[in-house]
């Protein structure tokens, strides 16, 4: 009996302290956002403010022929702060906006050159907001253009940023995807300066906000992932190009796979995928001063002839293997020069001091955008061709020897 009845008391306890979801919001109370925007309020001080939600009627519906756009995009130009602005974004809708399935932050390059910091700071203060989204910067133009353009193969055009982000970093390399806790990482490290992937709209605008950019085989408006953009602190000072942000990618170990292009000895040109990358940062200091040594190992197929060349040969191999590697390592190189004019450690060399000699480190960090710019850098690479492709010899040197 007493231990049916400290039963009976145990599930009334249970059930006074467990109250459910007292917090909990349904679907048709919310408008889920999927990418958020900010420029800089040229009226005013203060943020324009763009978010693109979803119209859950139209994604949900299996009926093609529906007129209706899948995602709106509502915008606000105000004086007040970023969480406020949000919150002022009801007024245009008749639901809660609701941030935790952020996908894609952009940034306009003007709001960018004059500094992140302030919109960082809000957005990592929502206790509603995760923080695995992606960041990105508008090239040469605003956030608020960037939302407004429909994308024909994904109905939610913030989807697609987020997996073409995530693709041409893993099959190209010469973007980063970075989310706000790497960003925030990078701001507060005295030893590293941020990078983000840049976004350009290529094409009519105009033409990109109309259903016209969805129903054509051919869409007159593409949004299309164009080099990084070089911070120093949280102020964007320039853009690597495109063979600059591979060889950023290189030396930060972000290739996973790309393509190197070299020059046949007799003419003509062949490709080789690189497949395997590894790379290693080591600072050190030599007669009081800092030095750095970067070294990757790369490894590859061939994987497109475009010569006469027999690769059935260790001395072809050979050639080919010292052509990749002097490719590499001058794409290394070249992004290194830029990022040195920019006075902006992108590569974490001084993270890599720190390390190394702590002491030194705290003689050089108030100091490091100059020290940076008189950096010794050694660069080593080191690549190891695997196959050849199913053909051995190409076709072409028979058919130019009939």
């Amino acid at each position: 009996m007493l231990r049916r009845g400290m039963q009976i008391t145990f599930i009334t306890v249970a059930i006074l302290i467990l109250t459910g979801c007292w917090n909990r919001k349904e679907l048709n109370e919310l408008s889920i956002t999927t990418a958020l925007g900010f420029d800089k309020n040229k009226d005013k001080d203060g943020y324009h403010v763009s978010v693109q939600l979803i119209n859950p009627s139209e994604i949900a519906a299996k009926n093609a022929g529906s007129q209706r756009l899948p995602v709106v995009t509502l915008q606000i130009g105000t004086e007040r702060t970023i969480f406020e602005s949000i919150r002022e974004l009801t007024r245009s809708t008749p639901r809660k906006i609701y941030t935790s399935h952020l996908r894609i932050l952009v940034i306009g390059e003007e709001l960018a050159r004059e500094g992140i910091a302030k919109v960082l700071d809000g957005l990592s203060r929502d206790h509603e907001m995760r923080t695995d989204f992606y960041i990105i910067v508008a090239k040469n133009t605003t956030a608020n253009e960037v939302l407004e353009i429909l994308t024909p193969l994904e109905k939610i055009p913030a989807n697609k940023l987020f997996s073409s982000l995530e693709t041409t970093e893993n099959s190209w390399g010469a973007s980063s995807k970075v989310d706000l806790h790497q960003l925030i990482f990078d701001l507060v490290d005295k030893g590293k300066d941020p990078v983000l992937a840049g976004i350009r709209i290529k094409g009519n605008p105009r033409l990109g906000h109309t259903r016209a950019n969805l129903d054509s085989a051919t869409p007159p408006t593409v949004l299309e992932y164009q080099n990084l953009a070089v911070f120093r602190k949280d102020k964007l000072v320039g853009w690597l190009n495109s063979k600059e942000s591979k060889g950023y990618n290189y030396i930060q170990g972000n290739i996973k796979s790309t393509i190197v292009r070299v020059s046949c000895p007799d003419g003509g040109n062949l490709n080789v995928e690189l497949l395997k990358t590894h790379h290693k940062i080591k600072g050190r200091i030599v007669n009081g001063h800092p030095e750095v040594d970067v070294s990757v190992r790369a490894e590859g197929n061939i994987g497109e002839v475009e010569c006469m060349m027999k690769l059935g040969t260790d001395r072809s191999i050979s050639i080919i293997e010292k052509k990749v590697r002097a490719e590499i390592k001058g794409t290394m190189q070249q992004a290194v020069r830029k990022a040195k004019k920019y006075q902006s450690d992108i590569f974490g060399f001084g993270t890599a001091i720190h390390r190394a000699n702590y002491k030194v480190w705290s003689q050089l960090q108030d100091h490091w955008e100059q020290e940076f710019v008189d950096l010794p850098v050694h660069i080593t690479v080191r690549v190891k061709i695997r196959r050849t492709g199913s053909v051995v010899e190409s076709f072409l040197e028979r058919m130019g020897g009939s």
